[in-house]
């Protein structure tokens, strides 16, 4: 158990104080059927376990909107919900106009004047200790905040948001849309510098991401801290696992996901389909782009969103994730891993979780080497079972969202009691 300040924070009990926490995000995280959503839920979750008063402020998007009277009830308990709608889509005419501006566009879309009022009224309300911006998307409020509050001002960056836009534009062949891209990173790179050095203390979910915000110039406190997973809710059940077969999940509407799913039908499907004829790839997640929907491939299924994640990760067997674009950590690796799946992923798609290739997955960054690691787990189902049974240990012993939450809330309160 640690103790600093007033607050005492272990895996016994929770703090003798209750700690309130603000979390600004730019979407409500419900339901549970992508890595965003899971993220940001996961730490509302752990900060009520853990006997925090939460509070959330959301931009409720065109993209992602929720009908928060269908919240459950369990989850309307966990904290004081306070919402406003946003459309958030991307507009041609808007996107063209911003050319003419040194704006970023992707930040643009999540300013909202209904917003600021509904945080001002916030912030005469009720007092916090802590506020979090859940991501650079909704650093644009840190102003409003700061003229109402004295609270500890933090930034959660959950990737390092312009090498996700330099990667796409880096791949992109069209020299029009490339051109396009590169300015979107340039002008979003110059944002998450600049906002770096505003908040009071940062927070990244890797060890590689705090070791690129510092070589940014960030000199204010930064921690990295883990997405916990809620163990209690992921289940090993191979009960009805259709062996062998090959899916992919994740949100669809997340560009190098959709890229990641062109290069693997495009480079290695074929070519691992004429050895085994009958093998299935699923391909799962909300958000598909129609033109996902209308390819005619042999043997892969596009299933878009299921209703049940959790239930059609248990039904199949090898996970892939062939990212390469992207930063932060890839929450549907560490659920699959929770739930013993059999994984096989890029270099990049497993940074900043603790894996070792071999033991509790597979990395693969050729077309090559992901042929040659399906080929190796259909011809040993006992390598399947063992990297699954390794991979579930892992995320019991290092990302329990019990564990990562107290180690998060004792940066806080470290913060606190030296400002």
């Amino acid at each position: 158990m640690g103790k600093i300040g007033s607050w005492y924070y272990s895996l016994e009990k929770p703090q003798s104080r209750m700690m309130k926490i603000l979390q600004i995000i730019n979407r409500v995280p419900w339901p549970l059927k992508d890595g965003g959503a899971l993220g940001y839920f996961n730490y509302i979750k752990g900060y009520h376990d853990a006997g925090c008063d939460v509070t959330i402020a959301a931009l409720n998007t065109s993209k992602h909107f929720v009908n928060m009277d269908e919240l459950p009830e369990e989850v309307k308990k966990m904290a004081d919900w306070r919402t406003s709608y946003i459309d958030n889509k991307v507009k041609p005419l808007d996107a063209f106009l911003n050319l003419f501006s040194n704006q970023s566009y992707n930040i643009q879309r999540f300013i909202s004047k209904q917003f600021e009022e509904l945080l001002t009224q916030l912030l005469h309300e009720k007092q916090f200790d802590v506020i979090v911006f859940e991501g650079l998307f909704v650093a644009p409020y840190l102003d409003i905040v700061s003229k109402n509050s004295n609270a500890l001002m933090v930034l959660r960056q959950h990737n390092v948001e312009y090498k996700i836009w330099e990667t796409l534009a880096q791949n992109e062949s069209n020299p029009i849309k490339k051109c396009y891209l590169n300015l979107l990173t340039k002008r979003l790179k110059n944002y998450e510098i600049n906002a770096l050095n505003q908040f009071d203390a940062l927070t990244t979910v890797t060890q590689n991401d705090l070791n690129d915000f510092e070589n940014m110039g960030c000199t204010k406190p930064i921690f990295s801290s883990s997405t916990g997973m809620d163990i209690s809710r992921l289940k090993v059940n191979h009960t009805h696992i259709e062996v062998p077969s090959v899916f992919h999940i994740g949100s669809m509407e997340w560009l190098p996901n959709q890229e990641a799913m062109l290069w693997f039908i495009k480079n290695v499907w074929n070519k691992i389909l004429e050895k085994y004829p009958n093998l299935k790839f699923y391909i799962a997640g909300r958000g598909m782009p129609d033109s996902f929907k209308q390819m005619h491939i042999k043997n892969v299924v596009m299933l878009g969103e299921v209703e049940d994640a959790i239930m059609f990760m248990q039904s199949k067997q090898i996970m892939m994730v062939p990212l390469f674009a992207g930063s932060g950590i890839r929450i549907k690796i560490l659920e699959g891993m929770a739930l013993g799946k059999t994984i096989i992923s890029t270099s990049l798609g497993a940074q900043g979780i603790e894996v070792e290739d071999g033991k509790h997955l597979l990395i693969a960054n050729t077309e090559n080497e992901f042929i040659n690691a399906i080929e190796k787990l259909i011809l040993n189902p006992q390598l399947a079972i063992d990297l699954g049974k390794n991979a579930h240990a892992l995320v019991d012993e290092k990302y329990d969202n019990t564990k990562v939450i107290a180690r998060m809330l004792n940066f806080y309160t470290e913060q606190i009691n030296t400002t």
